[in-house]
């Protein structure tokens, strides 16, 4: 059951371009996706932002561990198509395209659908790559230069490491009880666990107080780190850049945003309607009994 938690996203190593990029010039880019996805419905849009979230990421040649994370991702994801096509989040009238069995699915619901999908992917595209690709330290470090308090950094960068760990601690505890004859499987072999690991996690919080007491933690005056970085101009011109992205394409869907709006137009034919909903539906059931089966298996 361990192996079947949500997948940590995590530092991974690498010689790129963005690994050595300063992690506040990628959390511009990080910030302005977000801004631009809630700016505008349009799947277009959305599909372009997605589509440079992903070339950056296999730039920095952290694109497998971000297969680990849309394989979770993307399951959950489709089924808002489904829930959409059947029950738009949109004003009545509804505009019907097609039929499937007893259900009617709605030309506003595939727009809806689509939208909240590329709105999910372009947003966590470049959230993922920031946080693949920028060691804890060296967030750490960059907020405190910028005048962040030194304790919200420590919130966020252990914040970052606690799921690995949990998830870790798990696995050793399940091993441990089924070493001693333990035999519940599938979600029943989780709840024995919570108390050990949570147990085990109040003391790991509570070693971890006293260590940051004993360096003064708490006290006032400047604060040092082990990583110091520096901003350099390629650095600056990357934000720059990430900052004049956002305004143009920020005001380019807000004074377009009549014409960009395809709620009522009907891009696509019933079939591919009823083709899509299904195929979403049969994706999102199909990973839910796949993590099922491997939870009743352990």
């Amino acid at each position: 059951m361990a192996q079947n938690l949500p997948i940590p996203v995590v530092f991974v190593p690498r010689d790129s371009f963005f690994h050595r990029l300063h992690p506040l010039a990628k959390a511009v880019w990080a910030i302005g996706a977000v801004v631009i996805a809630f700016a505008t419905r349009n799947p277009l849009v959305l599909l372009i932002i997605f589509a440079l979230g992903l070339i950056f990421i296999a730039v920095a040649r952290v694109l497998p561990a971000y297969g680990q994370v849309m394989r979770l991702l993307l399951p959950i994801s489709l089924s808002l198509i489904v829930f959409q096509a059947l029950a738009p989040a949109f004003p009545q009238p509804w505009t019907p395209i097609a039929n499937l069995g007893p259900f009617t699915i709605y030309q506003e619901g595939i727009y809806s659908g689509l939208s909240l999908l590329m709105r999910a992917w372009a947003g966590s595209s470049f959230a993922v790559l920031l946080v693949l690709t920028t060691h804890p330290g060296d967030l750490f470090a960059a907020l405190q230069k910028l005048g962040v308090p030194h304790e919200l950094n420590f919130m966020v960068s252990a914040s970052l490491q606690l799921v690995p760990i949990v998830q870790r601690e798990f696995q050793i505890v399940l091993s441990a009880q089924r070493s001693r004859g333990m035999r519940p499987r599938g979600f029943a072999s989780v709840l024995p666990s919570m108390v050990p690991v949570f147990a085990g996690t109040i003391e790991r919080v509570q070693q971890l107080a006293l260590s940051l007491e004993s360096r003064a933690f708490g006290s006032k005056g400047a604060k040092t780190s082990l990583r110091d970085i520096k901003a350099s101009p390629k650095d600056y011109l990357f934000a720059l850049a990430g900052v004049v992205v956002t305004v143009i394409v920020t005001y380019y869907v807000l004074a377009n945003s009549v014409a960009l709006d395809w709620s009522k137009t009907a891009f696509m034919p019933g079939w591919a309607a009823v083709a899509m909903v299904v195929a979403a539906a049969a994706i999102f059931l199909t990973f839910t009994v796949m993590v099922w089966r491997r939870a009743s298996q352990d």
